[in-house]
């Protein structure tokens, strides 16, 4: 039996593996309840996650739309300033590929996704923003957090 609790209480450890971040809201019209990155042991420290180049890293967020869309569209940028945005990555724009649409109102949706970090992607800290933008109203969900490219 106690062997049992302890492979019980192994699996509950990796199945809960990914680190809540710090971010900030840019988007009244959507909450964000919560945003996970995999591996970030800084998060314990309320630090940026340290994101090493070609090594997988997965970020997850919990968001509750306040409008509906048929279709969402994601980006993801550096905010080198409040208005220039710059796009970190080619990612998969289309982001019924990874949630369910149609998108209503009120009901809260899981939206996960590898970011792969290129070898030549600058070693440096970043503000990044996520966004995910219905293209027909432009209502959208927005957050932003740190990270810092690491080797």
């Amino acid at each position: 039996m106690l062997r049992l609790c302890s492979l019980l209480l192994l699996l509950a450890a990796t199945l809960v593996s990914c680190e809540v971040i710090h971010f900030q809201s840019c988007s009244d019209e959507c909450s964000i309840a919560q945003v996970r990155v995999d591996p970030c042991p800084q998060a314990a420290h309320n630090a940026a996650c340290n994101i090493r180049r070609r090594r997988p890293t997965t970020m997850s967020f919990d968001f509750t739309p306040k409008f509906n869309a048929a279709t969402l569209e994601t980006t993801l940028v550096w905010v080198k300033s409040e208005t220039h945005e710059l796009p970190l990555i080619s990612l998969e724009r289309d982001t019924c590929k990874t949630i369910s649409c149609p998108i209503k109102s009120g009901e809260q949706q899981t939206y996960t996704m590898d970011v792969p970090i290129e070898a030549k992607f600058p070693i440096s800290g970043y503000t990044i923003r996520w966004r995910l933008t219905d293209p027909v109203s432009k209502q959208h969900c927005c957050f932003q957090h740190d990270i810092k490219v690491v080797r």
